[in-house]
């Protein structure tokens, strides 16, 4: 992800989540007086008023959550997983109303639309339940390539209206944590380590593909067939502005990553007829790129499209991408991580390729390590619960708290390691003036603290060895997380 993965991302799931959401709730606030609530195995988090509980399940080949208040009157429902009937969203409806029928036979409908696109249905129900207490709910049911969302909300007659707005601010909040989704199996592949043949990046990929490097830390990866593809690279173009025309030359105004990569492809031929199903802002990143890249614009994005492929076959793939500008916007530069894959193949293979991305690192002696943990969604449909699994809810409640607060942790350095190494950048920690930080860059070395800057090739990002230049001393170079959370994060 972004949504029920069968293996359509789980941040499908979370955009489908937001069309939950009707006119009043925000998706993906909290509101006040809530608390965070993990269910059992921690399949879901979510914020919940007090008292209220929820619990999870599976049924079949989907999973179920279900939010009750201390009364069990008022009732919030997510299930997700892979469609039963394929695409067919009105049988798949058919089937929900229908259980719902076998167990309170008076159920009536009196409400019931479907979307022009026929991936989204909403209907009202009335019922009587076994306490002979009358019912009113209302559900939505989306679906996209053969996996579903269903979401829904329950009360007594009459109380619907004035509890919706919380009960949708409740499942818009759901954080479904990653791995936790039903799927069908993915094919049994074996992973390799290989290293590019300049030392400069390691990643796995299946046995049998083979690799063609680009240089450092970029690469393409495929299978025999040529139909999976895993691949790092970097595209620069010049702007209009130069007024520059050449053979081969890309000229183009600084775009954002999803456009700036639909540029670089359809110029150079790799795919045609690219439909983007979801982009995903990191505002996070660019607030903290940058706030220390000073070259220029910078933004990054997650995002999944639809292509057909140069030998005409329909595919599907995810990118993680970043877009560097200049400061004299004269040129700018797209690097980004793609996975893709034949479009009826792609959800089924997504474990595989979310191994092959967390493995990608890059070698010290070009820059720190772990950059490829910036895909977000992506990484979020995969999670190890073999364990967790026997523990009791306290204890995983605990866990899982813990793992969020330091995976959160984990994300900041790690972001600032592949910043800095897409940049060209090193910290340095001056003990002699009371942990003062040197800041290198291609250009030279500043001192942080009083804006000192030494200019020239011996101050340069490259060359720059941690000598400080106005004290006889070795300064020590940020390259650890614990000397970046103690110097570095805030």
């Amino acid at each position: 992800m972004r949504k029920r993965l069968g293996l359509v991302f789980l941040f499908v799931l979370v955009f489908f989540m937001s069309n939950v959401a009707e006119k009043g709730v925000v998706s993906g606030e909290t509101a006040k007086g809530m608390k965070k609530f993990v269910t059992e195995q921690a399949t879901f988090v979510l914020y919940v008023p007090e008292g209220w509980k929820a619990s999870e399940g599976v049924s079949g080949i989907f999973r179920t959550l279900f939010v009750t208040d201390p009364s069990g009157l008022y009732i919030a429902a997510l299930f997700f997983g892979v469609s039963p009937v394929g695409n067919d969203l009105v049988a798949l409806s058919s089937l929900f109303v229908n259980s719902i029928r076998n167990h309170y036979p008076d159920l009536k409908l009196p409400m019931a639309r479907i979307s022009p696109d026929r991936t989204r249905i909403v209907f009202d129900g009335l019922y009587t339940d076994i306490q002979q207490r009358r019912k009113e709910f209302r559900c939505w049911i989306s679906m996209t390539d053969g996996n579903f969302l269903y979401s829904s909300i329950e009360a007594p007659e009459g109380k619907l209206s004035q509890s919706k707005e919380l009960m949708l601010t409740i499942l818009s909040n759901v954080r479904i944590m990653k791995g936790s989704f039903g799927t069908s199996p993915a094919p049994a592949v074996r992973m390799v380590e290989v290293r590019l043949h300049d030392g400069s990046a390691s990643f796995q990929m299946p046995q049998n593909w083979t690799y063609q490097s680009f240089g450092a830390g970029l690469f393409a990866a495929k299978d025999p067939a040529g139909l999976f593809a895993f691949i790092v690279a970097a595209a620069e173009a010049i702007t209009p502005q130069l007024r520059v025309s050449a053979p081969g030359l890309m000229v183009s105004p600084y775009l954002p990553p999803h456009q700036a990569f639909q540029f670089f492809a359809y110029k150079q031929g790799l795919l045609t007829n690219m439909q983007f199903l979801q982009v995903f802002p990191r505002q996070d990143l660019n607030e903290y790129i940058g706030s220390v890249y000073t070259a220029g614009p910078v933004s990054a994005e997650e995002f999944i499209y639809t292509f057909t492929s140069r030998e005409g076959r329909p595919s599907k793939g995810y990118s993680f991408g970043i877009s560097f500008g200049s400061r004299l916007n004269t040129n700018w530069k797209l690097w980004h991580m793609t996975v893709a894959a034949p479009l009826d193949q792609f959800e089924a293979f997504v474990p595989h390729f979310t191994t092959m991305l967390q493995s990608y690192k890059i070698n010290d002696r070009f820059a720190q390590e772990y950059i490829a943990r910036g895909m977000a969604h992506l990484l979020e449909m995969q999670r190890q619960t073999s364990q967790m699994v026997a523990r009791n809810a306290q204890e995983i409640r605990q866990m899982m708290q813990a793992a969020y607060d330091e995976r959160q942790r984990s994300m900041d350095y790690i972001d600032y390691q592949r910043s800095n190494y897409i940049r060209g950048n090193s910290d340095w920690i001056s003990q002699m003036e009371g942990g003062t930080i040197y800041h290198s860059d291609r250009w030279g070395t500043q001192n942080t603290a009083t804006g000192e800057y030494y200019q020239g090739q011996a101050y340069n990002y490259f060359n720059f060895t941690g000598r400080n230049p106005k004290y006889n001393e070795q300064m020590q170079e940020i390259n650890s997380r614990e000397l970046f959370e103690r110097y570095m994060r805030k």
